[in-house]
């Protein structure tokens, strides 16, 4: 996230220098934010040569800090970002809300069940969802694959091929890490958070702030935000797999609790609706793995292997499974 210090460059001049983030009122875009910081992490570890084991024990830590829980609500938080701000999908949202009244809307929603991807524009607005990770996925596997070619480019040194004695111990502080999680970059949420979350991105002031690193071509290629949030998405729309919808409710759900504010709905619930437990599981198994792939390797450049496949392309391949 070192990058990250561009950005606070940009989003002084745009005025959000100092802004308190962590409110409580926007608790979608709070889980969203750890989401999109693992990408930015994703991205600067990618970037990054290894030049000895600190810098490989440094890509561990994190990358390998990410739980299964943290980023299957913030996936799920971050993809009903994307569909929020789908204007029939609000639209609907709102005029059911004045239909049947606030607390009653805001209950069936936080059920997670398929009442709001049924309203008009709720399959549109998943469908985007979709395409917006099916972008973003691409940067994962591109990471991944980077990381993985430095691991065979480092047989070359005599550092990276001397044995590993600590592989338990390593194995044992990932396994700490993914216990405590990872925190959401302060300006990355402040890039997202809207008061009582019900304002779109486009009228909150933060695609003002997005559009301005999308401009600036040093900060673009040091924090690459996600397409939907710059206006550079172009995209359609895709459709969950066969089997995979209460991933779809659960995004719609969760997408119109943001419209309405999130905040009405106790935390412990909200929390219940964002964690999807099949892509969870997929994420708890390759937390598992990666703990077992860095207790196991003998030798220095297979740890990049470890975080290549664990942390980066099968993180990846458990959010592809949701469409593919």
């Amino acid at each position: 996230m070192a990058a990250l210090r561009v950005f606070a460059a940009v989003l002084a001049v745009a005025g959000l220098s100092g802004v308190s983030t962590a409110q409580g009122n926007d608790p979608v875009s709070e889980r969203a934010a750890v989401y999109m910081t693992y990408q930015s992490d994703a991205d600067q570890v990618g970037v990054k040569p290894f030049k000895n084991t600190n810098d490989i024990d440094a890509a561990l830590a994190t990358l390998g800090s990410y739980n299964a829980d943290q980023l299957t609500r913030g996936w799920i938080s971050y993809s009903a970002l994307v569909a929020s701000q789908d204007p029939e999908f609000r639209a609907n949202v709102r005029d059911i809300e004045a239909f049947y009244g606030r607390d009653r809307v805001v209950n069936s929603f936080a059920s997670g069940g398929g009442y709001a991807r049924s309203l008009k524009g709720g399959d549109d607005a998943v469908g985007s969802a979709i395409a917006v990770t099916d972008e973003d996925l691409a940067r994962l596997y591109s990471s991944a694959a980077i990381v993985k070619e430095q691991g065979y480019s480092l047989q070359g040194y005599g550092w990276a091929k001397s044995r590993i004695r600590n592989g338990g111990q390593r194995a044992d502080t990932v396994k700490v890490l993914q216990g405590k999680g990872q925190s959401a970059d302060n300006l990355i949420l402040a890039a997202l958070v809207s008061p009582g979350g019900a304002t779109p991105l486009s009228d909150s002031g933060a695609a003002g702030v997005t559009n301005a690193v999308a401009t600036a071509s040093d900060v673009a290629t040091a924090v690459r935000l996600p397409t939907f949030l710059t206006g550079n998405f172009t995209g359609g729309k895709k459709k969950v797999k066969y089997g995979k919808e209460p991933v779809a409710n659960q995004i719609a759900s969760v997408a119109a609790l943001r419209i309405l504010g999130a905040d009405a709905v106790d935390d412990a619930r909200l929390s219940r609706v964002m964690l999807e437990p099949s892509v969870q599981s997929c994420m708890r198994m390759q937390n598992l793995q990666l703990q077992g792939c860095v207790a196991g390797v003998g030798q220095e450049f297979e740890v990049p292997h470890c975080i290549s496949q664990h942390a980066l392309a099968e993180i990846a391949d458990c959010l592809g499974a949701v469409y593919k």
